[in-house]
């Protein structure tokens, strides 16, 4: 399974931390919120949050906790297919290939629901040919990427011509809820829209993927998830969450089959869990790089970390790569070059 490009597209409204506080302080929810909980707010917006910015695709950030949960629905709607058509577009540009010569398209997301699934108006957006093979996969949170890559790996095996596009896209600004409660209080805090997306095909030389590996622990399923809220998302996280994140993939880990990678690249989840990566991973720094300049992605952050280590490199020539998430759940997958890496 070859890499060809990988790429991603963000909302062009972007805010600060500082921005994101502000816009608080004027919703309509600031007012009903405990002391306790506007203290939480103000101290990680204004605090150390490895976070410089967040795109969201609202040009009010006020808007984004106004609207009722239909308001939600139809921004998820409008918005997810448009993203996603754009960080597909990208890709496919960078490969070299035509939307015509696409043959699947694999996309995952978890803030928001479409039937027919979001790749439908991808498909269309982009005039994809009409016996394009489409998958969505949802309930995967933000941990979705991984297992992505390994589903169009297994088309891939038996088409191996074929030309797979994967995009995680999502839109967490249309899952915004907001009450007294820590870990709903800091999903607002952390989490940014945006989609990434990658060509694959069957061929043997160049970037190669393989080696998947999963861990499903449901016995802390509670502990990260969505429910629901009156018709709306709400991220149900807990303070144990970055300690069973490090324990997770320190298992993970120790199932790789590269010995020393050049790069890992991992989804970032929060400072928090940025601290527990480090204590298990030899260096998280395109974790924290995606984490810094967009937030927590949700899914699309570890392909955002992939096209980064990508451009970036200079003689690396493998990565170890792993997502988590709502479940509780954790992958990786390990990225090696055959061939002439200077090509």
């Amino acid at each position: 399974m070859k890499l060809h490009s990988v790429a991603s597209a963000f909302p062009s409204y972007a805010y600060t931390q500082e921005e994101s506080l502000e816009a608080m302080r004027g919703a309509p929810f600031w007012t009903e919120l405990s002391g306790r909980s506007r203290l939480v707010l103000e101290k990680v917006l204004s605090g150390n949050s490895g976070i410089e910015k967040r795109h969201f695709c609202v040009d009010a950030l006020e808007d984004a906790w106004s609207r009722d949960a239909q308001g939600l629905n139809e921004a998820y709607e409008r918005e997810a297919p448009k993203l996603a058509a754009e960080a597909v577009r990208k890709a496919v540009a960078k490969s070299g290939h035509k939307p015509g010569e696409i043959d699947a398209l694999f996309l995952c997301s978890c803030t928001g629901f479409l039937c027919p699934g979001v790749s439908s108006y991808v498909a269309a957006e982009l005039g994809l040919r009409e016996d394009v093979f489409l998958q969505d996969m949802t309930g995967l949170g933000c941990g979705a990427a991984v297992p992505l890559l390994r589903a169009a790996k297994g088309v891939l095996s038996d088409n191996p011509d074929a030309a797979v596009v994967t995009v995680a896209v999502e839109v967490c600004s249309a899952a915004f809820y907001v009450e007294d409660d820590f870990g709903v209080l800091i999903s607002t805090c952390i989490f940014g829209d945006g989609a990434a997306a990658a060509v694959w095909t069957g061929e043997s030389d160049g970037w190669q993927l393989g080696h998947f590996q999963s861990l499903h622990l449901p016995e802390h399923r509670e502990k990260i998830r969505f429910t629901n809220a009156a018709g709306k998302l709400r991220n149900q996280l807990d303070k144990t969450v970055p300690e069973l994140a490090g324990n997770a993939v320190a298992r993970l880990y120790a199932q790789r089959t590269i010995e020393t990678p050049d790069a890992w690249v991992t989804h970032g989840g929060g400072r928090d869990v940025l601290e527990q990566l480090d204590s298990v991973l030899p260096n998280v720094e395109y974790a924290r790089s995606v984490m810094r300049d967009y937030g927590n992605l949700s899914s699309p952050s570890v392909l955002v970390g992939l096209e980064r280590f990508i451009e970036s490199r200079s003689s690396e020539t493998s990565a170890w790569i792993c997502a988590f998430g709502a479940g509780f759940s954790a992958h990786s997958c390990e990225l090696e070059y055959v061939g002439n890496c200077g090509e």
